[in-house]
């Protein structure tokens, strides 16, 4: 078993009149402290049962419930994923982005509030591998070009991932919840806002040296100008695209 995934810290179930609540509770416990991650595949059912010592009518009573609890989901007879504790409210908020554009403040009245708070902590927390992953996309940043960020989907991607390092840097499962949850939405509304932007002269570069200005900020561990860079940036973005949306 890969210990990366963390079920490696599972253990053995002796004979309890509820062994499927206990099973339920371990893969929660593994989810909460971050050793199961959004999108991690659990075992295969031989291999749990091994690992639980338990029955496969035992281990498909707690499946069920992790299912009905929105903990896990299955993916046709791809296997059983841990999926986002807030995906059930994730649909609706992109619904009322499609349906009112308007609500794109209030998405980033909410960016505002938890980026700049993950920026703060992953000033605090961050370590030399996580400064690593950010050198690498800043440097694939590059390669698509400053001014290419708006233009190209590859760099939507990149944007969206520089703030998925961030949340996971802060470490804070809740962080990293929430963050998955705000890059679906971000998916839905990015292709709108990225035309928006495109029309604002520099709007791309901009964008991309404010990167820099919260990585630099994170690199130097300096959480108040990391937060600061963060708000400055969802204000720039917010102020962007009314201006675009005023020359309609």
């Amino acid at each position: 078993m890969n210990k990366k995934t963390g079920f490696s810290s599972l253990s053995r179930i002796e004979k309890s009149p509820d062994i499927p609540t206990l099973v339920m509770n371990q893969i929660i416990e593994l989810i909460s402290q971050g050793k199961l991650r959004i999108g991690d595949k659990l075992p295969s059912e031989q291999e749990m049962t091994e690992l639980f010592g338990i029955s496969r009518i035992s281990l498909r009573e707690a499946m069920k419930l992790l299912e009905a609890k929105g903990y896990i989901e299955s993916r046709d007879r791809k296997g059983k994923y841990v999926r986002s504790l807030t995906d059930n409210v994730k649909s609706s908020i992109e619904d009322l982005i499609a349906i009112d554009h308007d609500k794109i403040w209030e998405l980033l009245a909410v960016r505002r509030l938890i980026d700049s708070e993950a920026a703060y902590l992953a000033a605090k927390n961050v370590t030399k591998e996580q400064k690593k992953r950010f050198l690498k996309l800043i440097d694939r940043i590059g390669d698509v070009g400053a001014d290419s960020i708006l233009a190209s989907n590859e760099g939507g991607l990149l944007y969206s991932k520089f703030f998925d390092i961030l949340a996971e840097t802060t470490k804070n499962t809740i962080f990293v919840h929430l963050r998955e949850t705000i890059a679906h939405v971000l998916t839905g509304a990015f292709p709108y806002s990225r035309k928006k932007l495109s029309t604002i002269s520099g709007s791309s570069r901009s964008i991309v040296n404010q990167l820099m200005k919260i990585y630099d900020a994170i690199d130097r561990k300096d959480a108040d100008a990391a937060k600061a860079a963060t708000i400055e940036h969802i204000d720039y973005l917010e102020k962007s695209l009314k201006k675009a949306l005023e020359m309609e």
